[in-house]
């Protein structure tokens, strides 16, 4: 353990994936009394805890720990305590810039179970290659689970989820007989031509809700019609690093076999689904080329869900379109779940704008506006700021040190061996940090925005 001789102010932080307390009984209580006797035996006070359950280390988007980083700067603590290195972060880029962002603000980061310094060279590097096994480990663990689940897929078998009209019992999908005969009527209703809201209104004025217990969406009935898994087909991976990169991550490759499960459609009904599907999902020309400028921020007056957009033409043989705002809920859900409570846009975006005009028009009012805005901004960018300061000490000093050895090189009594191989670790540290300050650099530049001054706005 640390051989830490002053008392230090301490905040725990504590972290447990929903799949490390299922296989590996990790605990946040059992991590928490851990360090807390921890502490008593050193004589450090622990003053807070901060705990992220059911959460994976893949990125830093964790509420406590973004709140015990922002509590940094407060002073409180001068200490982090965590079990493992890998309770911060299986991302090594994160877990070095989060080292750097305690020591900006000059609080000590220490691990239970890694016995490690940072305050010596050596105990850096140590935490280097530590942080690497961490990430290390994240992506075995990912490529190890999506193997595994990718043999199942392919043997008919199901990875799990919730899907109207079946029932999942030891991993096997059973039929749900209620369910199945909605999802049946969903198709009928399909093929004979209801498009996705008709359903999903029908659906909702009938008292049917969806496999979470939700009303029927529009996007809830597309998801139902166009999965093979109703006419007994078992898809896997049809989208790759989701998370990372959303609707780009379409894979074509994915896979679609015949499942091991009984399917709720006959094969006729699912194909002539299908079929329509495919000759609705194209693109139609567009012809209306206008701007909501207020859809998502106007709120239904009757349930508060967003109003959106929505456009009439003003004749059959018209190109000319009447624009309104209306209820995303009713658009979305139809009349079971709301009233259209359909205003003008020219009307709505108008009396918006004179009443903008007249708050700014005031300099008191347009001034407490940019102060507040500048101030969000400010506490948006510090730790990233703190971090690119850090980055770019650490970069100046490891560059002067390289430059240091490289002139010893140059002297006929070094040691060759010694030196040339300090010069490649510096290589390889500064290469690092460059990367590092790249990857800091452009989180700045796309997650923030400049402040304003009131002379521009």
């Amino acid at each position: 353990m640390m051989e830490e001789k002053e008392s230090l102010r301490v905040a725990l932080y504590v972290r447990v994936s929903t799949e490390e307390q299922a296989k590996e009984g990790y605990s946040i209580d059992g991590q928490v009394k851990v360090l807390t006797e921890y502490c008593k035996l050193w004589g450090h006070t622990v003053v807070q805890v901060y705990k992220d359950e059911g959460i994976s280390a893949k990125n830093t988007a964790r509420p406590s720990l973004q709140k015990m980083l922002s509590d940094c700067k407060l002073g409180s603590f001068n200490a982090v305590l965590v079990w493992k290195f890998n309770r911060i972060s299986r991302n090594q880029a994160d877990f070095h810039n989060m080292i750097g962002y305690f020591k900006s603000n000059r609080i000590k980061f220490m691990s239970f179970s890694e016995n490690v310094d940072d305050s010596t060279a050596a105990g850096k590097l140590l935490m280097s290659i530590l942080g690497g096994f961490a990430e290390f480990e994240r992506e075995q663990i990912v490529e190890n689970v999506k193997m595994g689940m990718g043999e199942r897929a392919e043997k008919g078998m199901f990875n799990g989820g919730r899907v109207l009209g079946y029932k999942s019992i030891d991993k096997q999908l059973v039929i749900e007989p209620l369910e199945a005969t909605l999802v049946r009527r969903i198709f009928e209703l399909y093929v004979s031509g209801r498009g996705y809201k008709a359903i999903a209104n029908q659906l909702n004025h009938e008292g049917y809700k969806t496999k979470t217990g939700n009303t029927f969406s529009t996007v809830a009935v597309k998801g139902i019609v166009t999965n093979p898994i109703y006419a007994g087909y078992i898809t896997f991976n049809k989208q790759e690093n989701w998370n990372e990169q959303r609707r780009k991550g379409k894979n074509e490759n994915h896979i679609l076999v015949r499942g091991i499960h009984e399917p709720i459609l006959e094969m006729e009904t699912w194909e002539k689904a299908q079929e329509i599907f495919q000759r609705k999902s194209h693109k139609p020309n567009k012809t209306f080329t206008g701007h909501f400028l207020l859809a998502g921020l106007l709120k239904c007056p009757t349930c508060g869900s967003s109003m959106v957009g929505h456009k009439v033409k003003k004749s059959k043989h018209n190109t000319e379109y009447n624009v309104y705002y209306q209820c995303g809920a009713f658009n979305n859900k139809g009349s079971a779940v709301c009233s259209s409570n359909m205003v003008r846009a020219d009307y709505a975006e108008s009396a918006v704008l004179e009443r903008i005009q007249s708050v700014v028009l005031v300099e008191a009012n347009l001034q407490a506006i940019v102060d507040k805005l500048n101030e969000k901004i400010a506490n948006l960018k510090a730790p990233l700021l703190s971090q690119q300061a850090y980055t770019e000490t650490q970069l100046d000093q490891a560059t002067k040190n390289l430059n240091k050895l490289v002139t010893l090189f140059m002297r006929p009594d070094f040691e060759s061996e010694t030196v040339s191989e300090n010069i490649m670790t510096l290589e390889r540290e500064i290469k690092e940090l460059k990367e590092r300050k790249k990857e800091i650099d452009r989180e700045l530049n796309t997650t923030s925005i400049e402040e304003v001054s009131f002379d521009q706005v």
